[in-house]
């Protein structure tokens, strides 16, 4: 027998810690659910309301809580730069700097994800809506990839039972990404998901998932680098599962027959998009996410590729300064151990 091929038992123990991590992170919702929240006045939201009434509570500002444009402080840059500079090759042109795998250039993105989810965890009003989440790149590349696992399962007769991703449910429940993790429940306290999604290990696009819409927006900077048949390929898991999953997870019938099994849809929005040059790609798809979340809707004037040079410096700033322990990036892995998430 090839020794790659999982055995019998192998498939079972996998199995049986998959549906473990399922029946966890539903347990972790019910006991939410059950729990009376009495919040401190320093705990309160800026919002009032339940998932049917979301109202802001009057004289309270609510989005557009900083400039996503603002110039770089020079002396927090000054810091950041004497960092870099400890870095031998920090001087090498890109050609001929050390090879880094492609997780490094992963943990970039996940790295400002990282800075989003701080400062909506610290400045709620900040934002336009309590009920946004801001997802890693290890939501989109799993999904993507064990989406034929999902695909190929039997389902019961209910068209329930098919193999989601090993962490779905986690997701679902707000536990992962572990950073500032949310323990928001999608449907019940997140109506909104922001994620960024690579295509071919060579460009970055961002989607904006909004369950009560059932329907999903991508923003892409290099329209003409995805084919309309090739962004249907990359949707489609999500257009799929996202729906699934919260039947899957509901508690009761009536909001199994709520949510519904059929596909969400979805669009490329091509007006009032700002584009880019190959290589500015994944800066780009972080700042439509944070613009929208923001409520900078259409996008700043600023946004362009004018001032890309200033927007990498600003992000690789906030990156440093903001993120707990980022200076030593070398210990950084410790904020991306969730990919065991989906063993």
């Amino acid at each position: 027998m090839d020794k790659d091929e999982d055995t019998v038992s192998d498939v079972k123990m996998q199995e049986a810690r998959r549906l473990a991590k399922k029946d966890s992170a539903l347990a972790a919702i019910r006991g939410r659910s059950e729990r009376d929240r009495k919040l401190a006045p320093s705990q309160q939201s800026p919002f009032q309301g339940n998932s049917t009434a979301k109202l802001i509570i009057p004289n309270t500002k609510v989005g557009r809580g900083y400039d996503p444009f603002s110039l770089p402080d020079k002396q927090l840059t000054k810091a950041l730069m004497d960092h870099v500079k400890k870095d031998p090759n920090w001087r090498k042109s890109f050609d001929r700097k050390p090879k880094r795998c492609l997780s490094y250039w992963y943990q970039h993105m996940d790295a400002y994800i990282n800075v989003l989810r701080l400062r909506q965890r610290n400045n709620l009003n900040h934002f336009r809506s309590e009920r946004i989440c801001f997802l890693d790149h290890l939501f989109s590349r799993m999904w993507r990839d064990k989406y034929e696992e999902f695909k190929s399962s039997e389902p019961d007769h209910n068209g329930l039972g098919r193999r989601l991703p090993g962490g779905s449910w986690d997701l679902y429940a707000g536990i992962v990404p572990t950073f500032c993790a949310s323990n928001k429940t999608w449907g019940v306290d997140i109506d909104e998901m922001y994620a960024p999604v690579n295509f071919q290990n060579d460009h970055w696009i961002a989607i904006w998932i909004s369950i009560p819409k059932r329907h999903i927006v991508v923003w892409d900077n290099i329209v003409k680098h995805i084919s309309k048949a090739e962004l249907y390929e990359i949707m489609e898991p999500f257009l799929t599962m996202v729906p699934y999953l919260l039947v899957e997870c509901a508690s009761t019938d009536e909001e199994r027959i709520k949510y519904s099994l059929e596909p969400f849809t979805y669009e490329r929005q091509t007006v009032g998009v700002p584009q880019c040059i190959a290589g500015d790609c994944g800066v780009y798809a972080l700042k439509y996410m944070e613009c929208h979340a923001l409520g900078y809707t259409p996008f700043p004037a600023a946004f362009c590729e004018k001032n890309v040079k200033q927007i990498r410096e600003k992000m690789a700033h906030d990156i440093f300064h903001e993120t707990p322990g980022f200076e030593g990036i070398e210990d950084k892995s410790s904020y991306y151990n969730d990919l065991d998430t989906y063993g």
